[in-house]
């Protein structure tokens, strides 16, 4: 007896290796009817959006350029060569649109500063912009006024220019130093108000598209590797700023530093398959993983390790093409976050896949896996975005196990339609809202520790490389008119109804919602059908009214000279 004992006892931190530090059942394949009930009396609802995607002003009042300025610039890497030089104008509308927060009845507003609006070289030592503080200190100090509380996201995506021509952006380990300047001045200047802050949003994007697909500013495509170096000194950069705010601004702010993380739900296309249930695994760990791993436990995930230096010694390299962390590194990374911003929009079957190593150093083929798509699921307005609930609670759960059931704030969760005109009726959304909403309350059944939801996003918005042709907003934003106004979508009056009934009280009362939300917009949809009459009448009196004027003028003129040379 005493031998099974201490065998078990040797054998099961081996199995627990072999699974890392999760005890996820893959099994589980719950996916029931729709639960009605209501989130925790102190539950967070909110709405976000970014600096670049929504601002405008890209040049305007001392702002520096930003990497996405200089890549929007350059023609053939934006759908339609579309820039957010304007976009919704949001530098000069924040009145409006606090209105439309306070409308909505949200409890905080996620928004994102402009690094280079507040620092336009990147580089504090050199300038700082009072302008661009001004702007955000009438921006939260708005939201303050409305009850709003604002969390605020230090980089979404927009590095100063200079940095990344100087010294190769994110590419170097002086980033670490030059983003630390910027976040401890942006604790000095906004924190006595801002007690939510996320240093980074989706750096998976930032690393993948930005630097192995090419995809996303800066632009290269530096596959296999550039992906991993940029990862690793956003990880550092993370923890260093972390560190800061915990050593000299914490006890008098009181606030609160974290990461938000955007990750797909990988499914095993078998569940029976052991194969499909490690590539499922790996799928989740080579994304979410990669950043939450050395946060909450100390280095990247073993299945990253193990596979990306497989595959370095199969190409011929000394040494793997993932960076490592050393003991000293781990320690200063492990718990620097005070909770994690999950994002999360879509799912994916996965099954295993064996890329061969003749292909070339690569993140997507490191991984061995096939993602595919179930035909059963309903046709998205995205190509990419299907609407499937079940793989919410599933990713949340997955965090609950894999972290220590961390404090979860929903950071990014919405859909977008593709569309040429107007369509305030987005049922879509509606059915897309209600769903995966209500697989979060489901998740808060099971035990994960959310605390808040942040709906993407406030309005329709520069889509990055998608240009303005990808709309995510609650309201419409009638972009080729000179004002840029905001229209509500139906999808407006049922998130509204969610957050005054904290949840879905029963089927009668949320059915009703939906019914008032459609009536709402069919007649809202009706004036804004009208809309291109009054984008007609702007041209007519900005552009048509003076010409004839011109012409009459001269005209007049003309013919006065006639009459004049006539009479002498």
């Amino acid at each position: 007896m005493m031998a099974c004992i201490i065998w078990m006892l040797q054998v099961l931190p081996l199995i627990f290796c072999a699974w890392g530090e999760s005890d996820f059942q893959w099994t589980q394949t719950d996916r029931g009817s729709f639960y009605y009930g209501t989130f925790p009396p102190t539950f967070m609802w909110g709405v976000g959006s970014s600096a670049y995607q929504t601002e405008g002003a890209w040049d305007t009042d001392g702002k520096g350029q930003s990497i996405w300025d200089v890549f929007t610039h350059k023609k053939g890497k934006v759908f339609m060569n579309h820039t957010a030089d304007s976009s919704c104008d949001g530098y000069y509308k924040v009145k409006d649109d606090t209105e439309l927060l306070k409308e909505l009845k949200v409890s905080h507003y996620r928004l994102s500063i402009s690094w280079p609006r507040i620092i336009p070289t990147g580089v504090r030592a050199e300038n700082v912009n009072e302008k661009g503080i001004k702007y955000y200190n009438d921006l939260i100090n708005g939201l303050l006024e409305k009850n709003i509380t604002p969390v605020v996201t230090l980089y979404h995506w927009d590095l100063p220019h200079n940095l990344q021509e100087k010294f190769n952006g994110w590419q170097n380990i002086s980033m670490v130093t030059y983003f630390n300047d910027y976040a401890n001045l942006s604790f000095e200047r906004f924190g006595d108000r801002v007690k939510h802050w996320i240093t980074f949003n989706n750096p998976w994007s930032v690393a993948v598209e930005g630097f192995e697909t090419g995809e996303h500013a800066p632009g290269l495509k530096l596959r296999g590797t550039g992906a991993y170096k940029v990862a690793h000194h956003l990880i550092k950069a993370h923890a260093k700023v972390w560190h800061t705010y915990n050593k000299h601004w914490r006890s008098k702010q009181k606030g609160m530093v974290g990461i938000s993380l955007t990750t797909e739900w990988g499914e095993p296309v078998d569940i029976s398959s052991q194969k499909d249930i490690e590539a499922a695994e790996r799928f989740v760990q080579f994304n979410f993983g990669w950043f939450a791993n050395p946060i909450y436990n100390g280095d990247y995930p073993q299945i990253m390790k193990e596979y990306i230096g497989q595959k370095s010694a199969q190409q011929g390299l000394g040494m793997s093409r993932l960076p490592t962390f050393s003991s000293q590194e781990k320690s200063y990374i492990k718990g620097t976050s005070d909770f994690l911003g999950v994002g999360h929009f879509t799912t994916r079957y996965i099954t295993s896949r064996n890329f061969p190593s003749t292909q070339g150093p690569s993140y997507f083929t490191d991984r061995d896996l096939t993602e595919l798509v179930d035909p059963k699921w309903p046709e998205p307005e995205s190509k990419w975005l299907y609407s499937v609930p079940w793989g919410f609670r599933r990713l949340l759960n997955f965090v609950k196990t894999q972290y220590g059931n961390p404090l979860v704030f929903v950071t990014e969760n919405g859909v977008s339609e593709k569309m040429h005109c107007a369509q305030l009726c987005d049922e879509w959304r509606i059915q897309y809202l209600k769903g995966y909403i209500n697989e979060m309350l489901k998740a808060i059944k099971d035990g994960v520790n959310i605390q808040s939801y942040t709906a993407w996003s406030l309005m329709d918005k520069f889509e990055w490389d998608e240009g303005f042709s990808e709309r995510f907003g609650l309201y419409y934003v009638e972009f080729k008119s000179k004002n840029k106004p905001r229209y509500p979508k139906a999808s407006v009056q049922f998130y509204k109804r969610i957050i005054s009934a904290n949840g879905f009280p029963n089927p009668r009362e949320v059915e009703k919602w939906h019914r008032i939300s459609t009536e709402t917009c069919s007649t809202t949809n009706q004036l804004l059908a009208a809309d291109p009459l009054v984008s007609h009448m702007e041209m007519v009196t900005e552009i048509v009214v003076p010409t004839v004027c011109t012409l009459c003028i001269l005209i007049s003129a003309v013919l006065l000279m006639i009459l004049l040379r006539r009479q002498s």
